[in-house]
């Protein structure tokens, strides 16, 4: 691969890259107020509140979902796949 190729392949990558950064910086904007399970407010400027919540996006739909909403999926899903599990024996 010769330098000219190297330096086409770099710039591809970039930009792909910063359009990639564009669009999620994008989506922030489209963050909800509220967890969308149980309706609890959500303040974008508590750093504690920030780093333990959790974001969800699928096909440009961004979802909101507070710690003890996580908590309760995670159990519930459990439980699902431990009564399945029990099905099949």
């Amino acid at each position: 691969m010769n330098r000219q190729q190297r330096r086409a392949m770099k710039k591809q990558v970039g930009a792909k890259a910063q359009e990639k950064m564009a669009n999620q910086v994008a989506q922030f904007g489209k963050l909800p107020q509220a967890c969308d399970a149980c309706a609890k407010e959500f303040d974008k400027k508590d750093k504690k509140m920030v780093q333990s919540w959790s974001v969800v996006v699928k096909q440009e739909i961004v979802r909101l979902f507070c710690p003890e909403c996580i908590e309760k999926t995670k159990e519930a899903l459990d439980v699902s796949e431990t009564n399945i599990d029990t099905s099949t024996e």
